[in-house]
């Protein structure tokens, strides 16, 4: 069953399982939204179920945080479309939604999906895959980023601004214990300071000086390059023979693929033809060398010999 009821805010609350980092929606952060409402009034209702046994709310969000808000700080009704779900049922659905907006951040859901386990929604991280569509590989991705310590997350500005792959960078350098206590120290002194830089330099700042680098040769730590929009779009491993290009795989379409799989060959194929031609001609070159050595060789030794001959020659008695 479903309808859209037009209700006060103030009597709606929000789901305990709601992704977002609601000390993070602020008059500042929504102010898109509160432009958006005051000119065009709300476009897409939230997502609700009743609430029972609880006087001081009717209604309970399942997905809407920022637009809850947003009707609160202009004290205007709020649309939401009412449905009756279960936990597991309104999970899908939340993750569903915010897969399609793409403006939950992969701090946020990791957190999320860690939460689910705690509270047994799912007894493990590949149930948790099955039931929202996605693979058990990166439901694992976005777990680590949950498990970033306070310390760390604290120098951002905002957690959300801990994209997936710089958090991947951040949970590994955490694990090495030698590295451990010197991005403590360098998190700890970009809170002190103040103001927060862009999240990249606070990436750079936090990993500055911390080396992969170690007896066997592991190779120093892989290069965030990131969009217009700070956000990480692919990264590169430097190897001890090799460079790979990392690009998240939810991310890249196969008409994406052949494009970039035609721009390395574009970039590429020159440069190993000029390489195969300056190796073929430092090959002759070298192989004329080892003629002229040769001949040297062969002269002077000849020339010994006759000398040894003359030398012998005059000595006969």
């Amino acid at each position: 069953m479903r309808e859209i009821v037009a209700v006060s805010p103030f009597r709606c609350r929000i789901w305990s399982e709601h992704e977002r980092l609601h000390e993070h929606i602020t008059e500042e952060s929504c102010k898109a939204e509160i432009q958006s409402f005051t000119s065009h009034g709300q476009l897409l209702p939230v997502l609700g179920r009743p609430v029972r046994n609880d006087s001081a709310y009717d209604i309970e969000l399942v997905y809407g945080a920022r637009r809850l808000f947003v009707a609160r700080h202009l004290n205007v009704p709020l649309l939401v479309e009412l449905r009756e779900l279960s936990d597991r049922e309104a999970i899908v659905v939340l993750d569903i939604e915010n897969r399609q907006r793409q403006d939950v951040s992969p701090y946020e859901r990791g957190c999320s999906y860690q939460n689910w386990l705690r509270c047994n929604y799912f007894q493990s991280q590949e149930e948790i895959a099955r039931a929202i569509g996605v693979s058990a590989s990166q439901v694992s991705r976005l777990i680590k980023l949950a498990r970033i310590p306070p310390v760390i997350v604290n120098a951002f500005r905002s957690p959300r601004e801990i994209c997936e792959t710089w958090g991947l960078d951040l949970y590994e350098a955490w694990q090495d214990m030698d590295r451990r206590r010197s991005i403590a120290r360098r998190a700890r002194a970009l809170v002190e300071r103040g103001e927060r830089p862009p999240p990249e330099k606070v990436l750079q700042e936090l990993l500055s000086g911390c080396e992969r680098a170690r007896s066997n040769g592991r190779a120093m730590r892989d290069e965030v390059v990131p969009g217009f929009n700070g956000r990480a779009l692919f990264r590169i491993r430097y190897q001890p023979r090799t460079v790979a290009f990392m690009v998240p795989a939810e991310s890249l379409s196969s008409a994406a693929l052949t494009r970039i799989k035609s721009a390395l060959v574009d970039l590429l194929q020159p440069a190993m033809t000029q390489a195969a031609a300056e190796t073929e001609d430092l090959s002759q070159r070298r192989s004329q060398m080892r003629k002229v050595l040769d001949y040297s060789v062969a002269s002077r030794t000849s020339s010994a010999l006759r000398s040894d001959d003359m030398v012998s020659i005059s000595h006969q008695p």
